[in-house]
């Protein structure tokens, strides 16, 4: 059987797309939450899930996506798209989620900043000051530190400072994505990474995503976008590490 004849076969029927659909926003799902899940007997289910063995990896009762999997889903969901009249755009491609992971970052960023400042001078969470970027507003003074330790003149203590406050978030992007694949933003904004498969990235690869994270970013999207975007990774170190950011 040629590789389109089992793309059309795999997707050509409602409950193996469905099917499809159930692993791939719950990687290592078990075979009775699949079968709750679809509704329908078991002798079914085995016959539809033997018509998707290329695109699905089964290791210890835990159902997931294949690499080809992975290329069928995004194919399939991108033809959904045209016909049914919407454009399906790169940020709806797995592993893209452009404006989200923007957003997520910010978050993660503010948050950890935040929390540096406040706990190196408690009461800086509680003095307002005038912000001269809002016009005098008053603001906190956390805030106000924040700000000036990116536009002040990087003197040896402010260099110090930033080289201190990149470590912390290359730990704090290491250990909450390494162990969860999601860091607070990205809970909040329920998008998480994984491997290309599905599963948890590990420790190792989440090191080296948020080594470049926050040394390169804008490198390596700009490199991502010309050398891995329609492999569905933003990140050129997306696709080195073979992980990507998908939906909850």
């Amino acid at each position: 059987m040629t590789d389109l004849d089992e793309f059309l076969t795999a997707i050509g029927h409602p409950l193996r797309r469905q099917i499809l659909e159930t692993v791939y926003q719950t990687p290592g799902i078990s075979y009775s939450q699949i079968l709750a899940r679809v509704n329908i007997s078991s002798g079914k289910l085995n016959f539809h899930l033997q018509k998707l063995e290329p695109f699905l990896t089964q290791v210890n009762g835990e159902y997931r996506i294949s690499n080809e999997g992975l290329k069928l889903y995004r194919t399939w969901k991108m033809l959904e798209g045209r016909l049914s009249g919407t454009q399906v755009t790169g940020t709806d491609i797995p592993g893209l989620f452009f404006g989200r992971r923007t957003l997520a970052f910010l978050i993660d960023v503010l948050l950890i900043l935040s929390f540096l400042f406040i706990a190196a001078d408690f009461t800086s969470a509680f003095t307002l000051v005038p912000a001269w970027w809002l016009g005098g507003f008053p603001v906190p003074l956390f805030l106000t530190r924040i700000i000036d330790m990116f536009i002040i003149y990087p003197d040896l203590t402010v260099v110090l400072i930033r080289a201190f406050v990149l470590a912390i978030l290359w730990m704090y992007f290491t250990l909450l994505e390494g162990y969860r694949g999601q860091s607070l933003g990205k809970m909040i904004l329920k998008i998480r990474i994984v491997d290309v498969s599905g599963a948890r990235i590990g420790q190792q690869p989440a090191a080296v995503r948020a080594l470049t994270k926050v040394l390169i970013l804008p490198f390596d999207i700009l490199v991502g976008l010309i050398k891995s975007r329609k492999a569905g990774f933003l990140r050129f170190f997306g696709q080195y590490t073979r992980s990507w950011v998908v939906r909850n």
